[in-house]
């Protein structure tokens, strides 16, 4: 979906009487359909549409706290299964070492404990780890931070919000006071602070931060960088998440009045487009 005025490929085509007005873009199995809208300006469109679909749907709520995602043993044999891979997975946490290139490797084995559903695991893995790296390498290098950053990810998957939380505001405020309030690390580690409170369901502290996000980026790259548009996007999201259909709706058409026009394509182009047609669906939410 896509509300903005004709260009010039549309007037040529429907002739001289689209020349005003808005034109709605809708894609649908494949197929381009639009529809003109004479007399009535893209913004003032929009606001329209936006205010009939907030008539018509029901309140709007926020998506409820993001439940934990516990890999259930259904038989004593896949308990000892389990606890047998927690044990292997803590003694590679303890185990020494002296190279930056073994702690990276280590976290990418907790990622795809964590990624598969096994949260104990990449916990194993990583809290000995955490510890490890602030002793040898500093508590404010980047690796410490990367590893603490999979553990606070590690926590809020499992469910222990109380614990991601904590370990995700530390490195965020470590990150802010050491490499920059905008610095590329520090962005991914705000974004994933805000997700753990977005799953939490405190989708207030997750704006905030995904507002200075955007904030930051734009001041460093720009209004029309991809990152920062990226960034909008993140912001978007939780926006229809934390059940404010309106403010969802007006990031996702920024995002696509400051993409290029050959952008069309564009990953970012093509999502912001299908959040808009579900937020305009009366029927949806969060």
């Amino acid at each position: 979906m896509d509300v903005r005025t004709p260009d010039l490929v549309e007037v040529i085509s429907a002739g001289i009487g689209w020349a005003d007005g808005s034109v709605i873009r809708l894609d649908v199995a494949g197929a381009t359909h639009r529809f003109h809208v004479a007399g009535t300006q893209p913004e003032q469109l929009r606001e329209t549409l936006m205010a009939w679909v907030v008539r018509e749907a029901p309140p709007s709520k926020p998506w409820p706290v993001a439940p934990a995602r516990p890999v259930m043993a259904r038989a004593p044999v896949d308990i000892a299964y389990a606890a047998a891979a927690i044990w292997r997975a803590s003694g590679l946490g303890r185990a020494p070492f002296s190279e930056i290139t073994t702690a990276s490797y280590r976290v990418a084995v907790a990622e795809n404990h964590r990624d598969s559903g096994r949260y104990s695991e990449a916990i194993a893995v990583l809290e000995p780890l955490a510890q490890q790296c602030a002793e040898k390498f500093g508590a404010d290098q980047p690796i410490t931070l990367q590893v603490r950053n999979a553990l606070g990810r590690s926590y809020c998957d499992a469910g222990y919000f109380s614990e991601g939380l904590e370990v995700l505001n530390d490195i965020v405020s470590i990150a802010e006071h050491v490499l920059g309030v905008d610095d590329d690390m520090t962005l991914t580690l705000r974004n994933n602070l805000a997700l753990g409170y977005s799953a939490a369901g405190e989708y207030r502290h997750a704006l905030d931060l995904l507002d200075s996000n955007v904030d930051y980026s734009e001041r460093k790259l720009g209004d029309d960088s991809l990152e920062t548009l990226g960034r909008r996007n993140n912001l978007a999201a939780t926006q229809a998440l934390a059940g404010l259909r309106q403010r969802a709706a007006a990031s996702y058409w920024s995002i696509l009045d400051r993409l290029h026009p050959d952008s069309y394509a564009h990953s970012l182009a093509v999502t912001a487009r299908q959040n808009l047609a579900i937020l305009h669906n009366p029927l949806w939410e969060p």
